[in-house]
């Protein structure tokens, strides 16, 4: 086997995690990487992503992840459910409380063309967002397809609705309705038997103001174990151009665990 595109892979993904500097933080990013029409029909598939890290000593942390994705795939229709759990503690003071629900309607119109409704809900204790819930549909389309490589373009919008915590001396508290474009790009690469690599770019601006934007990517990269196993890496960025007060516009979260198949 030649080892040489896998280890030009990690070593470019060790290197962002080396000289990244931005605080860690949760974030929502819902990746389809594995969802398209195939030869399967009238299946079900469930992953589970559990990541655990810690230290003791001079210093207490602890840093506890939890992903799941399932899915139901029908000849012509595929439903999506996603949930996502992240929570820290530094010196038994907790310093990260995020979660977020997703579920996804996707309708195949033509080989190469889907549509899709979607429906979410999250929360950020740290970034003072007591929730934020969004409607929305788009279309998605195949613009690339070989064995190794499968690639969708995502166009769509929603409408959100959130909520922003009070704190004393800040004036941008309450509840804010937004409608914003949805625009993503998804692939996913099979270097091998064992190894994959996938990456999701989403822009989502405001439609009457564009300069206000979130912007979120994240990459994967899964070693399968065994027919269930994978150990994978992730790194995850979110980009926020208008954040809360107080609130970096940035944000960066690395992390390492195993990925459940079922």
């Amino acid at each position: 086997m030649n080892l040489q595109r896998p280890a030009k892979i990690l070593t470019y993904f060790f290197t962002i995690l080396l000289i990244s500097s931005v605080p860690l933080s949760a974030i929502a990013i819902v990746n389809m990487d594995g969802l398209h029409f195939g030869k399967n029909k009238d299946a079900f598939t469930a992953d589970l992503d559990v990541r655990v890290s810690g230290s003791s000593g001079n210093s207490r942390k602890s840093e506890a992840a939890l992903d799941g994705q399932f899915s139901w795939m029908g000849e012509k229709s595929i439903n999506l459910a996603i949930f996502g759990f992240l929570y820290g503690e530094n010196d038994q003071v907790r310093n990260m409380n995020k979660a977020f629900m997703h579920y996804r309607f996707i309708r195949q119109l033509s080989d190469s063309t889907d549509w899709e409704l979607f429906a979410q809900l999250e929360k950020n204790e740290f970034t003072r967002l007591s929730y934020r819930g969004l409607m929305g549909a788009g279309l998605r389309f195949d613009v690339f397809q070989s064995q190794q490589h499968h690639a969708f373009l995502g166009l769509g919008g929603f409408y959100s609705k959130e909520k922003v915590e009070f704190v004393s001396g800040l004036s941008d508290h309450g509840i804010y309705n937004f409608t914003r474009a949805n625009l993503y790009f998804l692939s996913k690469y099979k270097i091998n038997s064992a190894v994959s690599f996938s990456n999701v770019f989403y822009f989502q601006p405001r439609l009457n103001q564009f300069s206000d934007y979130r912007a979120l990517f994240q990459t994967k990269l899964d070693f399968k174990i065994n027919k269930t196993l994978s150990f994978r890496l992730s790194l995850d960025v979110e980009k926020d151009s208008k954040p809360s007060q107080t609130i970096k516009s940035t944000d960066i979260n690395y992390m390492t665990g195993l990925k459940l198949n079922f």
